[in-house]
């Protein structure tokens, strides 16, 4: 590709390139669907006003995250649980809004993220139905399976809060190394406020603070747990012989899983090594993937270049 010496975005068709196996670590996936940006999520549980003011409040909070999913904007309330979400339409855009429930609507989940592995997910939840094609209705039905235990079942990235309608109680989680942004905060009444930006708890949070990666927060524990727990090893002592081929089967199965999408998507190359190896694995893996058969097969690129100043 050639770069642009323009304040644009310029679109160019990816060829099939050459991918060593010996080049550096795996690198972050470039792939932009529409834009970078993500969904937007609001909860304010347990608060000590129920009343149609603080519907109102909460929803103006809302608002202030619209920025992030210009889609769709919904809101749950139970009692004096509120839960909100502004929404990017990746999968199922025509039936996927948010909040999701489960089959009697007793679990509310409101979610910003994408969960890669929801198929085999879906498969292992056969006595459940499903309302939508979202891959976030899983987490509803997970829940019911398993309680709080089943965060570490999802591969994808996400954070998102799950209200048990049936007793109250709420949990929230953030994936594993904190790729969506999640931050909580708590109010003057003891309640507890969890937004994707600071923007939605700074004005009504007598203390808010980034929500952990890797965490989970639940209400029956009053506090945080860890979810993600690694089994970490000693760099200085490798556990088994360096192998470039696992490190290649590695990084095109990560570009693999995030081709997963119902609506149009690109390649920001951003004139480095790793998003140009990145466009090579997609185009080699694109013809067959679901988004291919919709969407073609001719790979879309993007990248940004500003004017030359003298």
């Amino acid at each position: 590709w050639q770069p642009i010496n323009r304040r644009s975005c310029a679109t160019h068709t990816a060829h099939p390139s050459s991918f060593r196996s010996t080049e550096r670590d795996l690198l972050a996936t470039y792939c932009c669907r529409r834009s970078r940006k993500m969904c937007g999520i609001l909860a304010v549980l347990g608060c000590a006003d129920d009343t149609q003011g603080k519907r109102v409040r909460v929803l103006e909070l809302s608002r202030r995250l619209k920025h992030r999913g210009p889609d769709w904007s919904g809101m749950h309330q139970v009692g004096d649980c509120y839960l909100s979400h502004q929404r990017l339409a990746i999968i199922d855009p025509a039936s996927g809004d948010q909040p999701l429930y489960n089959e009697d609507k007793s679990i509310v989940v409101t979610v910003n993220g994408e969960i890669y592995n929801h198929e085999q997910l879906r498969a292992q939840l056969s006595s459940h139905t499903f309302r939508t094609g979202s891959d976030c209705e899983v987490i509803a039905h997970l829940y019911e399976e398993h309680g709080e235990n089943f965060i570490d079942m999802l591969d994808g990235v996400f954070s998102f809060v799950l209200l048990d309608t049936r007793d109250n109680s709420f949990i929230a989680a953030r994936d594993a190394i904190g790729v969506t942004p999640l931050y909580i905060g708590w109010g003057i009444d003891g309640s507890v406020w969890i937004s994707s930006e600071v923007k939605g708890l700074n004005d009504d949070c007598e203390h808010f603070e980034i929500f952990p990666p890797g965490h989970l927060y639940s209400s029956k524990q009053g506090g945080f747990k860890r979810w993600y727990n690694p089994p970490w090893f000693s760099e200085v002592i490798p556990s088994v012989p360096y192998d470039p081929l696992a490190l290649r089967k590695a990084f095109e199965k990560a570009v693999i899983k995030r081709l997963m999408t119902d609506v149009p998507f690109g390649v920001l190359l951003s004139g480095g090594l790793d998003s140009s190896l990145v466009a090579a694995v997609t185009v080699r893996h694109l013809a067959g993937t679901k988004a291919a058969k919709r969407w073609g097969t001719k790979l879309h690129s993007f990248c940004v270049g500003l004017e030359v100043w003298n």
